[in-house]
């Protein structure tokens, strides 16, 4: 299973310094108290990615600012380029802390409010890391998963295959379907796959719980939750071969 994954989202510690309205983080605090993911379930990650040569990519994303602790993620990068040398490594930030330099292979800074000018975007010098430099606009924002208010009210009528190619895991080890679901929004903790502090990703992948969710978005019998999600699949999880071609 793990070998299908394409995508692996990796939440290193919850702060986030912003506040933002289409962000769950607008109410929920990430602010006060930085809660950092558990080394040795970080390592254990690494040991069985490695153990099942996993080739995909891992983004250091989520719903933390990856850059706001930038030794934390200094150290976990060097420990994955050591484990993993041939996996793409990939960070979105805010762009409110110094991200130059950094050992990843491609970096997406959203734009928000920051002043960068076009000629520092695209393609950055190709001495330093990280190589490629994105600055992403904000499209139209989905409901995250019933966690925002949207009046704009949507139906999704077309199938679901991210949770196949995708995992997301938080800053407390919980496994996720999904970007939208997280476990510290109260009405997605049903929808939280596992827990790497009690249990294997390959397992938690494995579980009932898993394969049922992942059938039912693909068969369009959707969840709630899902229910006004317009997300289609992401940059990392669309392509080689096109998601929607691409059956197991």
């Amino acid at each position: 299973m793990i070998s299908q994954i394409r995508l692996l989202e990796l939440e290193l510690f919850s702060f986030c310094n912003r506040t933002c309205n289409f962000c769950p983080n607008h109410y929920i605090d990430r602010l006060s108290d930085n809660k950092i993911l558990d080394i040795e379930v970080f390592k254990k990650l690494i040991a069985e990615l490695k153990s099942e040569n996993y080739t995909g990519v891992i983004s250091f994303s989520r719903y933390c600012e990856p850059f706001a602790f930038r030794d934390i993620l200094e150290e976990r990068i060097k420990y994955i380029r050591k484990e993993l040398p041939n996996i793409k490594l990939v960070c979105n930030t805010n762009g409110d802390y110094d991200w130059e330099g950094i050992d990843l292979d491609e970096l997406t800074i959203m734009d928000y409010d920051i002043k960068m000018k076009k000629e520092d975007l695209g393609l950055y010098k190709r001495d330093k890391k990280p190589f490629i430099v994105r600055k992403m606009r904000l499209g139209k924002i989905n409901n995250r998963g019933g966690a925002l208010d949207i009046r704009k009210k949507f139906v999704r009528d077309f199938p679901c295959l991210e949770p196949s190619y995708f995992v997301g895991i938080d800053f407390n080890g919980s496994v996720n379907p999904c970007c939208n679901i997280r476990s510290d929004v109260h009405s997605h903790m049903d929808y939280v796959l596992g827990n790497l502090h009690s249990e294997s990703l390959t397992d938690i992948l494995l579980a009932d719980k898993s394969v049922s969710f992942r059938n039912r978005a693909k068969s369009c019998n959707f969840d709630d939750i899902c229910l006004s999600c317009s997300k289609e699949a992401g940059r990392y999880t669309s392509d080689q071969p096109n998601i929607m071609n691409f059956t197991t």
